[in-house]
């Protein structure tokens, strides 16, 4: 008979690890330094409230690339996969904007050729994962976030270099993309109702997750996401993949939410 007592065990281990309690995951902040890169989503979540009340509704997007660089790697369940990065932008149609600016040089970095964001889809790019500081809160703390840019100037290049014995420029092997790829954009008349349809369900994620508050609620955030923005009601996309919705029914909880900040505006 073992001499360990695990009743008294076990009311001490339940301190720290109880299993009836459910966690809310915690997002790991990527570590600062190259990057390998692969855009795997481009997807427009509609016209959207900015937080800030002096700036007007704008058109929302998100772009998601997979980090694949052994630094970018993370345990998910013993096995290591892709982090992935969120670039949330305003849609400008300036030269000036951020959504411009990012289009510009992931469209240099590939070599040219590309119209759109859905052209760039799983091809391979370096660039950096920069750390910055955010305003310090009534704690005192200062929290911290991970960007592609530093100081507006983003980071994205051609994923080749110097050869250091050589001279010559030497491709860089980015790992093929991991996740699946997903792609949506909002009210584009250049889609039939099938294609537009297949990319609103491929935004879809079923179940539920508790909040860090220990509410249940859904993981379809995406979808979820678009439905409340202001240009849901008799909107195309409304049209063609919806029988029946009441916003009443659509509970997102935006502030628990890491896809919940506001665009970079430029």
């Amino acid at each position: 008979m073992s001499a360990l007592d695990f009743s008294k065990l076990g009311t001490q281990a339940a301190k720290s690890d109880d299993l009836t309690k459910n966690k809310s995951f915690e997002r790991e902040l990527p570590k600062e330094g190259l990057a390998f890169l692969r855009l795997i989503g481009y997807v427009e979540t509609g016209r959207h409230k900015s937080r800030n009340p002096s700036y007007k509704p704008a058109l929302n997007t998100q772009l998601t690339f997979e980090l694949s660089h052994k630094r970018h790697l993370i345990d998910l369940d013993g096995t290591l996969v892709p982090q992935k990065f969120v670039l949330r932008l305003n849609k400008g149609a300036t030269a000036k904007s951020g959504y411009k600016k990012v289009f510009n040089q992931m469209n240099k970095a590939l070599g040219g050729g590309h119209n759109t964001f859905f052209q760039m889809m799983g091809k391979p790019l370096l660039g950096e994962i920069f750390h910055n500081e955010g305003k310090e809160d009534d704690q005192g703390n200062k929290p911290k976030y991970a960007n592609l840019d530093n100081d507006g100037a983003f980071s994205f290049k051609a994923p080749k270099q110097e050869d250091a014995i050589s001279g010559e420029i030497v491709s860089i092997a980015i790992p093929e993309v991991h996740n699946e790829m997903i792609g949506f954009m909002w009210e584009n008349t250049s889609f039939d109702d099938d294609t537009y349809k297949a990319m609103w369900e491929s935004l879809y994620i079923d179940g539920t997750r508790q909040d860090k508050d220990g509410k249940e609620v859904s993981k379809n955030w995406l979808q979820e996401l678009i439905m409340n923005n202001l240009e849901w009601e008799g909107s195309v996309c409304q049209a063609i993949t919806q029988e029946h919705v009441n916003l009443d029914d659509i509970s997102i909880d935006l502030a628990d939410s890491a896809e919940s900040s506001d665009p970079i505006s430029m």
